[in-house]
């Protein structure tokens, strides 16, 4: 540990040594269980002797910053109970009792005495005027392993587990042996012209009207979401989703200032003749849809609902943006046209990713448009991010090219499906029988209904208490309100042992929560 001292300061050395580590402890650089430089080596490294070290450690754990343990060493504490993160309102924040107080860090506190930073007007005021950016989604994009905590059902990523690592790590060297610095520079805002062509390719053959000219390489599907709807939409103008429909993607259209409007979905997707009285009612505006395995439902848009949706966003003049987020994880059925090639060139944009089927890290999607418009997306991205890693799009260009997507797509479909059936056997099993699951005929997620009176984000809470967590269903929907009676149930994480012990344990959950008053 390099600790800068001044022999010419009257502060005692000790002083210097237990404020700096003190310093780095309060703004996080030394984490709690991390274990301290031993009292020799610290000393030898300062050229100070050992009295000094254990003074400094001393005083830092009368403060209760760190505790000695004997034979292993002195470890960070966790950190004081006040010193939370700033809560969402923007109102005052808790913060740490200054260490000339005495208090030990570490120590039981009231709320009362704790001090409190009052917070600067703006934030107060853009607190107010942005509670959209003030809520939480309740939906983690990180979720622990098998082995680190309660199972997790409640995420929105495929199984990271199965992603052909070796492989990935080999077309990497390649890649760096023959592209060199080349691979590390800035790349064509648009994308990495060979991945273009390579997506380019794999969209004709899926069906989806594709050339590199119309291809723009993006970071995930999310980003092509905000360029689509920052280009082509303004403030107020509308956005017409399912419902339910991708919370993600609902929160971002929000953050643009556009208006949701939820259509009517069953069984075959969005309604049509829900949408065309919409867009009567509200206007031009944006048709935002996820045809494919809907996010959250499940759902798989049937060919002549999509052939109805094609033409009376063509007929009104309102763009589509087809989100095909994970339109390869099929399990049974046959696929259908895209909406991008049953509409006339222009009126459809066409989003996909490869972050479902290979890692989320990656943060590698596409969006598919033709005529001006792509021009405008493309340089709006790049006043976003400049270009995405050009490294990562060679990598994974060379990757898909040699068949290694392909191979990888089969293998995981596979063990998905497996995962799907042991995921429906044992709800069967296990929950009780006025709980349904819609027909899940590929995707990610398992989309449950609840009994009456067992409300979605008590269960949730329940549930996590009980060691798993799910995703209650308010975040889908327009109002919230809403999707109180569903769940999404993520079940591509985890083997069919763990599938079935994670429905005993909501199983458990519901039951309490059906004998509680408080549950709906």
């Amino acid at each position: 540990m390099n600790i800068p001292l001044d022999r010419s300061l009257s502060l005692p050395l000790y002083a210097q040594v237990a404020a700096f580590i003190r310093a780095q402890i309060e703004r996080g650089a030394l984490e709690p269980g991390m274990r301290l430089p031993s009292i020799r080596r610290l000393s030898q490294d300062l050229g100070v002797n050992r009295v000094t070290i254990e003074t400094a450690y001393g005083e830092l754990e009368a403060d209760g910053l760190v505790t000695a343990r004997g034979g292993s060493g002195t470890f960070v504490l966790p950190p004081f109970p006040a010193c939370a993160l700033p809560s969402l309102d923007g109102r005052a924040v808790p913060a740490a009792p200054p260490a000339a107080t005495g208090r030990k860090r570490g120590t039981a506190s009231s709320a009362s005495d704790a001090a409190t930073v009052e917070l600067p007007r703006w934030q107060q005021a853009l607190c107010d005027r942005r509670p959209d950016l003030s809520c939480d989604l309740m939906i983690p994009l990180q979720v622990p392993g098998p082995d680190e905590g309660p199972i997790a059902l409640a995420s929105g990523n495929s199984d990271a587990r199965l992603f052909p690592l070796a492989s990935f790590r080999r077309t990497l060297r390649t890649v760096l042996a023959r592209d060199g610095i080349k691979a590390l520079e800035y790349e064509d805002p648009a994308g990495y012209a060979p991945l273009r062509r390579t997506i380019a390719r794999i969209l004709a053959d899926q069906g989806v009207p594709a050339t590199p000219d119309t291809v723009l390489v993006t970071a995930g599907s999310q980003q092509a979401l905000h360029l689509v709807a920052q280009v082509v939409l303004k403030p107020g103008d509308p956005v017409y989703v399912e419902t339910p429909s991708y919370a993600d993607g609902m929160a971002l259209f929000r953050t643009l200032g556009l208006r949701i409007v939820p259509v009517f979905t069953d069984s075959e997707g969005m309604s049509a003749e829900g949408l065309r009285e919409a867009i009567a009612r509200h206007g031009h505006g944006l048709v935002f849809t996820m045809p494919n395995f809907q996010n959250p439902t499940g759902i798989c848009m049937s060919g002549q609902r999509r052939r109805r949706i094609a033409a009376i966003a063509v007929a009104h003049g309102v763009p589509i943006l087809e989100d095909d987020y994970v339109g390869d994880i099929r399990y049974e059925g046959y696929s259908q046209p895209s909406l991008h090639s049953l509409t006339p060139p222009g009126h459809t944009f066409y989003a996909g990713t490869f972050s479902k089927m290979l890692v989320p890290g990656l943060r590698m999607g596409y969006l598919v448009a033709e005529g001006p418009v792509l021009r405008m997306l493309a340089r709006v991205k790049r006043m976003y991010d400049l270009s995405t890693s050009s490294v990562v799009q060679r990598t994974l260009e060379r990757f898909v090219d040699l068949g290694s997507y392909r191979a990888h797509l089969t293998r995981a479909c596979r063990i998905y499906k497996v995962r799907r059936d042991a995921l429906l056997d044992s709800a069967v099993r296990h929950l009780p029988d006025d709980v349904t699951i819609a027909p899940v005929r590929g995707g990610l997620f398992a989309w449950m209904t609840l009994p009456e009176g067992v409300g979605a984000t008590v269960l949730a809470h329940e549930a996590a208490r009980h060691g798993v967590t799910v995703t209650p269903g308010t975040p889908f929907f327009a109002e919230g309100l809403e999707g109180e009676r569903h769940l999404r149930i993520n079940f591509t994480q985890h083997d069919p042992e763990i599938l079935e012990e994670g429905m005993r344990r909501l199983a458990r959950a519901i039951a309490r929560c059906r004998k509680g008053k408080h549950c709906a």
